[in-house]
């Protein structure tokens, strides 16, 4: 074994051959380097070197150096003389000639001020239109000797009525101890009752001024139906002829004076002969009254005869007979200070 280990020892080193002249060849190659053997193959021809027929085996880094496109510093860039930009020719600018700017003339702008202004707080027409409807049925029954002309400004009436019962209503357990529930709640709707004057007032007039004799006539019967109407609830009372009262009831309140008229000077030119002694008013001027209205449903639709004034009258005697109520229990709660916030006019009347 230790032969054999000698003898290979041997042929790897070749000091140790036993072929001196190759040992010494082995030896000097060795020395000799990459220089050496470069050199050498230098002077050999290029069929002659080694690897030559072979395919030659490239470096990656060598391969990316060859795939990068050739460098164009210096290189003028291609030329775009000849080549038209693009033409906008016959295309129109986007034009706003014609077009009108969004205008606010007309329009006012929110205002927290505005609103308490305006007390009114009008709503949809059929919910106004129904409230309406729902106090002037009361009204109309108000009796034509009790009721009284409005002359003030509606929209101030319901701002002194909203304040009132907001501060006469903080404790509603203790009224209601004093008062039945039904005049209570007749006290807590008052600023709805108002808000019902107002609707009268405001929006129940005709789209167009009625010509003049049309006017002539309206006023003829404003002044004449409350008294006329008086005098017949003191000879027919209403249980006795529910069906013509029904009538003038149903008119006034669509602000048609003329057919509560014609209504009601019929019954009494009927039954004239029964109740001549003790009515306060003459024949006279009952078929006066009764003429008028009777021109007035034949010349007229009702859109041009209509006239809430004596509805808004009844609105307001309603109102205010609701009022002093509401003033009674704000002199028991605040006393003499309660005139600070419900004050005994409501308006100038």
């Amino acid at each position: 074994m230790t032969r054999a280990r000698d003898d290979l020892e041997a042929l790897r080193d070749p000091a140790l051959r036993s072929n001196p002249l190759e040992a010494d060849s082995t030896a000097q190659g060795a020395a000799s380097g990459p220089e050496e053997q470069a050199r050498a193959e230098a002077a050999l021809s290029p069929g002659e070197r080694p690897g030559a027929g072979e395919p030659q085996q490239t470096d990656p880094a060598q391969q990316l150096e060859a795939a990068e496109p050739p460098s164009t510093a210096g290189a003028e860039p291609p030329s775009t003389a000849g080549v038209a930009p693009p033409s906008t020719a016959g295309v129109a600018p986007l034009s706003t000639t014609g077009v009108a700017p969004l205008s606010t003339t007309g329009v006012a702008p929110l205002s927290a001020a505005g609103a308490d202004l305006d007390p009114r707080g009008r709503g949809d027409e059929s919910l106004d239109r129904e409230r309406y409807e729902r106090y002037a049925m009361p009204a109309s029954e108000v009796p034509a000797a009790n009721v009284q002309a409005f002359r003030g400004d509606a929209s101030g009436v319901l701002a002194i009525v909203r304040r009132a019962v907001q501060s006469v209503t903080r404790d509603p357990a203790r009224h209601r101890r004093r008062l039945p529930k039904s005049r209570f709640d007749a006290i807590r709707s008052l600023p709805e009752l108002a808000m019902a004057l107002d609707y009268a007032v405001t929006r129940m007039k005709p789209d167009d001024a009625p010509p003049p004799e049309v006017a002539e006539r309206l006023d003829l019967l404003y002044e004449a139906l409350r008294p006329t109407l008086a005098a017949a609830e003191v000879c027919f009372p209403r249980g006795i002829v529910p069906e013509t009262f029904g009538i003038v009831r149903r008119a006034l309140v669509a602000g048609d004076p003329a057919n509560a008229a014609a209504a009601i000077t019929g019954l009494i030119l009927d039954r004239w002969s029964h109740v001549h002694t003790r009515i306060s008013i003459t024949r006279e001027e009952v078929l006066r009254v009764n003429t008028t209205a009777k021109w007035l449903l034949s010349n007229t639709r009702p859109a041009e005869r209509l006239d809430s004034r004596d509805i808004r009258d009844r609105l307001w005697s309603l109102l205010r007979e609701r009022y002093e109520q509401l003033r009674a229990i704000a002199q028991e709660i605040s006393g003499d200070d309660s005139r600070e916030y419900a004050p005994e006019r409501l308006a100038a009347d």
